[in-house]
């Protein structure tokens, strides 16, 4: 047994709880997230069963687009609703924040939050922001390839953005409000998408739980389909057997440079593997086999 099922994670629970879940649905201690979303988030989950684990974190660095709503006024802790007040601000926000949102756009470096999972000296950034420690955190390369106002109320804005792996939707908004004067602080998030696969297309915890083992089976989706942002070298049917008894396949042909591929042979997936090598002498090597 081995796919991805579509989960669409509701308020309230953490990633982990989805995945003691789905471990019970399916029978199998192999599960795991590609992506942990929040308690107060909801949306897109991705959870990799039996050996489509191997790939989990593959999967996590690939894209993702969220909808956020944001108050305005005030700034907290956690950077979200659930933290403790400790700034304010009466300045509306700007009427043509375009400029502002500009700013945000595109390659920048993003400093993550105090209360986050990130661990340093062994302890995860949360455990000592709880204690009102603060230590040493480095700056991130992100990249915020759309950053869209789909909505503005009264109280605050609705953004949409789709970012690369590792950002951090609270702070990115915690950024903006602090630039625009007026303070931002996110009071719900959804992952809307990752990669090509969209909620629209995932399954509730509910919907999961009344299906027969048969249906659930059916609900897995090939892994492959979500490691698109790694390019593919494919192969002919005869190189299968050699490159999963860990050989070598030497590359004649122009491939896009990668730190990793996807790799078929004669249409099949059946791995990870890096190129090695300059010129007409590159060699492909299995990293990791997944057939």
């Amino acid at each position: 047994m081995k796919g991805v099922v579509l989960v669409d994670k509701p308020e309230g629970i953490t990633s982990f709880d989805v995945v003691h879940q789905m471990r019970r649905l399916y029978q199998t201690k192999q599960v795991g997230h590609t992506g942990t979303l929040d308690p107060m988030a909801t949306g897109l989950l991705p959870i990799c069963i039996g050996k489509a684990t191997k790939i989990a974190d593959y999967i996590a660095d690939n894209r993702k687009a969220y909808v956020a709503h944001a108050v305005k006024g005030i700034r907290t802790d956690t950077f979200d609703t659930t933290g403790v007040v400790f700034a304010k601000s009466e300045i509306e926000i700007p009427e043509d924040p375009e400029p502002i949102l500009d700013l945000f756009r595109g390659e920048q470096m993003q400093l993550p939050p105090m209360h986050s999972a990130l661990k340093y000296k062994g302890r995860k950034l949360y455990e000592y922001a709880r204690r009102g420690i603060c230590v040493p955190r480095k700056e991130r390369p992100i990249n915020v390839s759309s950053l869209i106002i789909l909505e503005r109320n009264d109280d605050g804005l609705t953004l949409k953005a789709e970012v690369s792996s590792g950002t951090y939707i609270r702070t990115l908004i915690d950024d903006i409000g602090v630039a625009m004067g007026s303070f931002l602080t996110m009071d719900s998030l959804r992952r809307i998408s990752v990669g090509d696969e969209k909620v629209e297309d995932a399954h509730t915890l509910d919907e999961i739980e009344a299906m027969d083992e048969d249906e659930r089976q059916s609900i897995l989706i090939p892994m492959d389909r979500l490691l698109d942002h790694v390019p593919a070298i494919h192969l002919p049917g005869h190189r299968k057997k050699p490159m999963l008894n860990g050989m070598s396949s030497r590359i004649h042909f122009q491939v896009d440079e990668a730190p990793l591929y996807r790799i078929y042979a004669g249409g099949d997936f059946i791995g990870i593997g890096t190129l090695e090598g300059n010129g007409e002498k590159r060699e492909l090597y299995i990293k990791k086999v997944l057939y």
